[in-house]
């Protein structure tokens, strides 16, 4: 008897009477040749044995796969093996599989099963009336349905989405699920009906096939339909090809590539149309021509330490991202530039990091997005290179930091700017046994300049070349003082520094090119140069004086703040009146941050020398607890400076649940200065276990006459192994 017991375990559980994923699988050693062990309350020999039963907590296991069942039966006349109540069957597939009765032909290479429910990839689920696995290895569903949402354990509610056919079938040779008369239900609702629709099955490789489309509507482009499909060309690569039709203007076509490498990877995206410019209602100004934008870039390993890339940016013309609602801002793609606001950057650059050694080169050319910006007068870097390496000096000298760096500026419209120089820093520090802080420090560097296309109206020449040397020394001071509390622990730091710097010699030759702007805070404060680059130098005397304050209490919570300003004891100023530090004495310089519990403040200031008027701030709180997200962000630069544009502008966002899976998000960008709203979005977001909606309301006011204003209505959804869609 015990033979025959092995025989029926080894019978059933090497016919692979799996459904969804299972039947789909080969589990490789054959199963008959394991050692089989069956359990049950009673066994019943039918007509001297002519058929079996087990009854009674059923188990049947034959190496990694086993069988539960209430009953199982089995005739050795006919090889025909039925298993009921309670199915269980695992160890042919990742996950289990579960069935009110499963039943294999004579032959054992096709069967049926009867309330039938398995796991698949990525959370899935798919339950049919009946599943019926053929000799070639395909499982036919039949009422069926698959969802990656978690089910309700007694029914009593439908899962977020699901889709339901009339009949599935999942096909071993090219992994794809396949489904007639299917609807897409939501929350029990029917919403979308395909008589037939098709997606990979969730256990094989990325797939072709088209996505999710992305539905939309705004005054600007009208009704908005997009159909992205996408083409799997290899393992490595990929390519999105998404038509989007607009009922107000031309179609337009957008796409992605993406394709990865054994030493980096590139991404590209980019659309086409034929439309000429429009006005702010939606009729043509010009013929039509070809518009369009590419955005991309790469980056590659070369060794360990250095790596290459690109970047790409542009666009046809200065208003077409925001006239198609494209983003004027790049995904970050790791490049070495970052363009301004309002500004696109294509570079080409190499780059090498050691322990103690920073290299880099780069070549870029700069788009506008401004209307009144001639792209003619921005400079084409070829190249940007720079390098740096740290000695460290003998104990109790510090370090020395070697710097060598050059640039090539050209422009269509205006001067030309080449320059190359080198230079060493050394910095130490000595701290006293009374805790008093000493910080010495020294520079010295010689610039070598070529210019040609000068105006020689503002400098006398078309051309000119030149070299100078300068160095500065200086000594910065600190006494931080502690004292702990039982509440709340203080540190008070008052801070001094006085640096010298030689005269610059060429000062009125020069084209500031990598100086244009400084705006004066407290770290720049102590900064021996000051200037962004080195086609600035400041000469002179002059010191800097703060006090930086800081309280802590309890676990995380803390309270900084910081008042300092300088004073110019000789030399000439050499930046702007916007800068802060035009004047022989400095603006004030005033931060401050709070942190406490769920709530932080960040503030940063500075204050006119002469009446304390407010000449920059920037303010920014945020709450963030479990249920809620709030950001408030304000800047104001005063009216009265040069070479900043005057602004005050206030940025918010918020994200706060509402229930569990409902939430109430937003997020608007308000110029106080031209009494605009230029952004602002509400709507609701929908974000469970299986799928995630939003429904958003945007609305933008433009100053510009050619632009107008916008209002639409926004759909993105996320299906859990479906995929999703974005507006746009």
């Amino acid at each position: 008897m015990a033979s025959t017991f092995r025989r029926l375990a080894a019978v059933l559980l090497s016919s692979t009477v799996l459904a969804a994923g299972a039947w789909a699988q080969d589990t490789g050693q054959a199963a008959e040749d394991a050692p089989v062990y069956l359990e049950a309350d009673t066994l019943i020999d039918l007509e001297n044995g002519r058929g079996y039963i087990a009854r009674g907590e059923v188990r049947a296991q034959q190496g990694e796969r086993t069988l539960f069942a209430d009953e199982l039966e089995y005739y050795p006349d006919t090889n025909r093996v039925i298993a009921r109540g309670n199915v269980i069957m695992r160890g042919q597939g990742d996950y289990p599989q579960y069935a009110e009765e499963v039943e294999l032909d004579a032959e054992l290479s096709t069967g049926i099963a009867l309330g039938f429910a398995t796991l698949l990839e990525n959370n899935g689920q798919m339950a049919a009336a009946t599943a019926i696995r053929s000799a070639n290895g395909n499982i036919e569903l039949n009422d069926a349905y698959y969802t990656a949402c978690p089910l309700c354990e007694d029914g009593s509610r439908p899962p977020t989405w699901r889709i339901r056919a009339g009949e599935v079938t999942q096909n071993v040779e090219d992994q794809m699920m396949y489904y007639r008369d299917a609807q897409l239900e939501v929350l029990g609702v029917p919403v979308l009906y395909a008589p037939v629709f098709a997606h990979p099955d969730p256990s094989s490789e990325r797939r072709s096939g088209f996505l999710i489309p992305s539905v939309g509507a705004s005054n600007r482009l009208g009704f908005t339909y997009q159909q992205p499909y996408l083409w799997s060309i290899s393992p490595s690569s990929d390519l999105v090809v998404a038509p989007r039709y607009m009922s107000n203007v031309n179609p337009l076509l957008y796409t992605e590539y993406r394709k990865r490498f054994w030493s980096g990877s590139l991404a590209f995206e980019g659309s086409f149309t034929r439309e000429g410019e429009l006005d702010p209602d939606g009729d043509t100004l010009t013929a039509e021509e070809d518009q369009w934008h590419i955005f991309g870039g790469g980056r590659f390993n070369i060794t360990e330490d250095w790596r290459w890339g690109f970047g790409v940016q542009r666009a046809s013309y200065d208003l077409y991202l925001r006239r198609y609602d494209f983003a004027e801002e790049d995904r970050d793609r790791g490049n070495l530039l970052t363009a301004p606001v309002a500004t696109l950057v294509s570079q080409l650059y190499l780059e090498g990091r050691t322990e103690n050694s920073y290299g880099s080169a780069v070549a870029a050319s700069y788009q506008a997005l401004r209307l009144n910006r001639n792209d003619d007068t921005i400079p084409v870097m070829q190249p940007l290179v720079q390098y740096r390496h740290v000695f460290n000096a003998p104990e109790g000298w510090g370090r020395v930091n070697l710097d060598v760096s050059g640039a090539v500026l050209d422009r269509k419209d205006g001067s030309d700017y080449s320059r190359i120089s080198a230079g060493a820093d050394w910095r130490t520090r000595y701290i006293t046994s009374g805790g008093l802080v000493v910080e010495p420090y020294a520079l010295a560097r010689s610039d070598a300049f070529d210019l040609s296309n000068l105006n020689p109206a503002v400098h006398g020449v078309t051309e000119d070349s030149f070299s100078r040397t300068v160095g500065l020394a200086g000594l910065e001071v600190s006494f931080p003082l502690y004292r702990p509390g039982n509440a709340v622990d203080w540190i008070l730091e008052p801070v001094l520094s006085t640096t010298y710097a030689s005269d610059d010699p060429v000062r009125d030759r020069i084209v500031n090119e990598d100086s244009l702007s400084l705006d004066l805070d407290e770290y720049l404060l102590f900064d021996p140069t000051r200037a962004a680059g080195n086609d600035i130098w400041e000469e002179g005397h002059w010191v800097a004086a703060g006090l930086r304050a800081t309280a802590q209490w309890g676990e995380s919570s803390s309270a900084r703040v910081f008042f300092g300003q300088g004073e110019r004891l000789s030399g000439t100023p050499v930046f702007d009146a916007s800068s802060g530090v035009f004047e022989d004495s400095t603006d004030y310089i005033t931060s401050g941050q709070l942190n406490w519990d769920a709530f932080s403040v960040e503030m940063a200031a500075r204050l006119d020398q002469d009446d304390f008027d407010i000449n920059r701030l920037d303010f920014s709180t945020s709450y963030r607890s479990e249920r809620t997200l709030l950001d408030l962000r304000y800047t104001d630069i005063s009216d009265d400076q040069t070479a900043l544009p005057p602004r005050r502008e206030l940025q918010g966002r918020f994200n706060v649940d509402l229930t569990e899976d409902w939430s109430l998000i937003g997020n608007f960008v308000r110029d106080l200065t031209n009494d605009l709203t230029r952004r602002q979005e509400v709507g609701f977001r929908y974000q469970d276990d299986c799928t995630r909606l939003d429904i958003v309301y945007e609305s933008q006011e433009s100053d510009n006459v050619n632009i107008g204003d916008s209002q639409s209505i926004r759909f993105e959804v996320t299906l859990i192994t479906l995929g999703g869609f974005a507006d746009g």
